[in-house]
């Protein structure tokens, strides 16, 4: 035999036993996947043998989770972006020139109104204007009484003809310039005193420092920036609202605000609505005020503004995970409980099994229940943050979906309708320690205040 007939002989015998084992292995597959469970084709799905014997898996009950039907009044709710702003800041400046002697403020230093202090201003030259006015008053005080007692002496009426009347008038002007000198005299006294005090600078109210505009032994001169502070205790969540529901705000309204970086959930009240908005955008600005949950709610933070935009109204509410928003429409899946024995009996009437292996399978089933999926078409009513309020579209639906039924909330993507599911449920305790999505732990502003 030669060389080329041998490998050609070779190379078949191998090509016949891979295709061998790769027919073996599929049919394998086919009949073991599921779990190796079998099912007669064209019998029910908890396995058995069609009339022809042929066989094919087992499809297991897919896991889900269910969330309860509720009827409770609803409005509906639409979200506005927005951020918080501060409710003061003010720009903290000198009113007196002078040597910065002293400025114990560093950027994000906590101050009190009133007691912090800002900087301080050197006092010397001031000191000495304060004495060199007190000096001059004293001066002219004195040289004052004198002319007025000469003018006194002139009007009195023994010498009235031993002086000329000009005499008398120029005696009264000299009193009258000499009292003038006196009282200027003592406004600049005052005037210094008031910028003696003015060099101590202190916190107008309590806040925070966002800002420091000059440093210690720096020249300062009247209106020259110090630091930049903003206020503490409230926050406000600056939202732009569309025109289209901007006639539906009033001031004085209760909006919920959640600042999505903490998770956090709180209601303010409309503080102010700027009844401006630009020509391209037609967006106004509405200021909700805010209490900063102790210093916790930060300017500058994203917040999602929950406007209502009508009045309440007595619904069927579902949890949003549940309805599936369709091009077709909008389905909501139930949990409906079923019983085995009863699918048992309507498999008699397809089945070839005997009366005998049919009452054994009953009676073993008798006491098990399983949960079938079941699509429900529904109108979207009301939409609120995390519910909707729905209307079935179906009679069957009417009476399936009602207070206290269970709706799937995961796991609903791939079901067929009257698939047999499985509830899996989540103890609450396990979650609340769980962090964010930005790895911070949620915490109330109620337990932040108690820690």
């Amino acid at each position: 035999m030669r060389v080329k007939d041998f490998n050609f002989l070779s190379i078949l015998f191998v090509t016949t036993i891979i295709l061998l084992v790769g027919i073996f292995v599929g049919f394998f597959v086919h009949v073991n996947f599921s779990g190796g469970g079998l099912v007669a084709a064209g019998g029910n799905l908890e396995g058995g043998k069609s009339p022809k014997g042929t066989l094919r898996p087992v499809r297991p009950a897919s896991p889900v989770r269910v969330d309860v039907v509720r009827k409770d009044s609803i409005s509906n709710v639409r979200l506005f972006h927005g951020r918080l702003v501060e409710v003061q800041r003010s720009r903290i400046s000198s009113e007196v020139s002078g040597l910065v002697s002293d400025l114990p403020i560093e950027i994000g230093m906590r101050v009190k109104g009133g007691e912090t202090l800002f900087a301080q201003i050197d006092k010397t030259w001031l000191s000495l204007v304060i004495e060199q006015t007190e000096a001059e008053i004293r001066s002219l005080s004195h040289r004052l009484a004198h002319e007025e007692g000469e003018l006194r002496r002139l009007l009195e009426p023994d010498m009235i003809l031993a002086f000329s009347e000009s005499q008398r008038s120029q005696q009264k002007t000299l009193v009258e310039q000499y009292s003038q000198d006196l009282e200027k005299a003592k406004v600049a006294n005052r005037e210094a005193k008031e910028k003696l005090k003015r060099t101590t600078i202190v916190a107008p109210y309590d806040g925070y420092i966002i800002r420091r505009e000059t440093g210690k032994n720096e020249l300062l001169s009247p209106g020259m920036s110090i630091a930049e502070v903003v206020s503490l205790g409230e926050v406000d969540a600056r939202v732009m609202i569309s025109e289209d529901i901007i006639d539906r705000i009033r001031v004085g309204d209760e909006v919920a605000v959640v600042v999505d970086s903490l998770g956090v959930r709180v209601v303010g009240k409309v503080h102010r609505i700027v009844p401006y908005a630009p020509t391209g955008a037609r967006i106004f600005p509405v200021l909700v005020r805010l209490s900063d949950q102790g210093g916790h709610l930060k300017v500058g933070m994203s917040i999602t503004a929950e406007i209502v935009t009508n009045n309440p109204s007595e619904e069927i509410l579902v949890s949003k995970d549940s309805v599936l928003d369709r091009p077709d429409g909008a389905i909501v899946w139930l949990a409906i409980k079923t019983n085995k024995q009863t699918d048992k009996q309507t498999d008699k009437q397809t089945n070839t099994q005997t009366d005998a292996q049919i009452n054994k399978e009953t009676t073993n089933n008798k006491q098990e229940e399983q949960w079938i999926a079941k699509p429900i078409p529904v109108k979207i009513k009301v939409t609120a943050i995390t519910d909707y309020g729905v209307v079935p579209e179906t009679d069957e639906g009417k009476k399936l979906l009602v207070a206290g039924a269970k709706t799937i909330i995961e796991g609903a993507e791939k079901l067929t309708a009257n698939q047999v599911i499985r509830i899996d449920t989540i103890d609450p305790k396990l979650l609340e320690n769980l962090p964010s999505p930005n790895g911070q732990k949620i915490i109330n502003p109620k337990q932040r205040n108690e820690n």
